[in-house]
């Protein structure tokens, strides 16, 4: 019964993903593994993101004096300086064919960063709401914003 509801839930995962079967390097194929594929996955984050979206970089810093807006700080085993996060307010400049996005900053500076990146993020309502002043700054700079705050 287990091994028929395990074929079962097997089956629907495959579906899902649109997959049917992981190839191993031997050329042996699993049955129940799943394989992505990097094109998908790209096209997929390049229609999550377009030239003048807001967005939100978490970028990690160390020093020995953490900042005010610093978040998440630990020390470093000696104690001399501290491991902290800090959050970027960037602006998308222009999506890149291979899954990159040039972001700029709000003192005209560009960063390319991949669109997948899981510190880069959408801002959420309250975060548009609360850091609006900066978004608009690099609007200001670049152009028009595809978020209406």
């Amino acid at each position: 019964m287990t091994e028929k509801i395990l074929a079962h839930l097997r089956s629907l995962r495959r579906e899902m993903f649109g997959s049917p079967a992981a190839v191993g390097r031997n050329g042996f194929v699993h049955p129940g593994a799943i394989s992505f594929k990097p094109a998908e996955r790209q096209r997929r984050t390049d229609r999550d993101w377009k030239p003048g979206d807001w967005a939100i970089y978490r970028k990690s810093k160390r020093s020995k004096v953490p900042g005010p807006r610093a978040s998440s700080v630990k020390p470093n085993l000696k104690g001399e300086t501290y491991n902290y996060v800090v959050e970027k307010f960037w602006m998308v400049d222009e999506v890149n064919s291979d899954g990159t996005l040039t972001m700029r900053t709000t003192r005209g500076k560009t960063h390319r960063v991949l669109a997948d990146d899981p510190n880069l993020t959408h801002p959420s309502w309250f975060a548009r709401l609360r850091w609006r002043e900066r978004f608009v700054a690099i609007e200001s700079q670049l152009g028009k914003s595809t978020y209406a705050a």
